[in-house]
């Protein structure tokens, strides 16, 4: 008689079903935005920090396989597009774009403190990627950031703008400033996402 073995792999999110990422995509050279490349001497310019969070799902659980994306400007509040590949102010060590793959839901991501675009706040924007979704897009802010009162997706949030917001928590043995943003994909502690916004 043969005995059939347990299924050892975590259970994905019970309301979620793909997509699966492969193994490429995790590159640990976008998981560190304050160097271009492993061994590479250049770095880029600006205070440094270190992005703590949980992707949860609708009942608070970590959600099991997901992928982050974030996107930036540099710590002069340039973005890097083809539009500013000539702006002085472009930051030759920053291109301003990480990717994580989570499997557990926990995510540190390492930049620099973004700088205020015009008419913005400091801000990085994320988009999720997990099983069952196509993409949820959303942006953090720093709770002691200036520019919040007046910032456009802040002030469209409305109620709802303190959990866009990341919290300051100490600093590292190496000077990088901490801040931990916490995302919720569902539920009454919704995280508040561009779609929303846009209805």
């Amino acid at each position: 008689m043969t005995t059939r073995q347990p299924n050892a792999l975590p259970a994905t999110n019970e309301d979620t079903s793909g997509p699966y990422f492969p193994i490429a995509f995790a590159d640990p050279a976008l998981e560190d935005l304050t160097c271009v490349h492993p061994g590479v001497v250049g770095e880029a310019s600006g205070t440094r920090i270190i992005l703590r969070g949980r992707v949860l799902d609708r009942h608070g659980d970590l959600a099991n396989g997901a992928l982050l994306e974030f996107w930036q400007t540099n710590a002069k509040g340039i973005y890097r597009t083809p539009a500013t590949e000539g702006d002085p102010a472009i930051d030759p060590w920053f291109h301003g774009y990480g990717r994580q793959r989570t499997a557990t839901g926990a995510y540190e991501f390492r930049t620099i403190m973004p700088g205020a675009a015009p008419g913005r706040a400091p801000n990085i924007t994320i988009t999720v990627f997990s099983d069952g979704i196509n993409r949820i897009v959303t942006q953090m802010f720093f709770a002691d950031a200036d520019g919040n009162d007046t910032d456009p997706v802040l002030k469209a949030a409305g109620a709802d703008a303190p959990r866009l917001l990341a919290r300051h928590d100490g600093r590292t043995a190496k000077g990088e400033e901490v801040y931990v943003f916490d995302i919720v994909m569902a539920g009454p502690d919704e995280t508040p996402f561009f779609d929303d916004l846009e209805s």
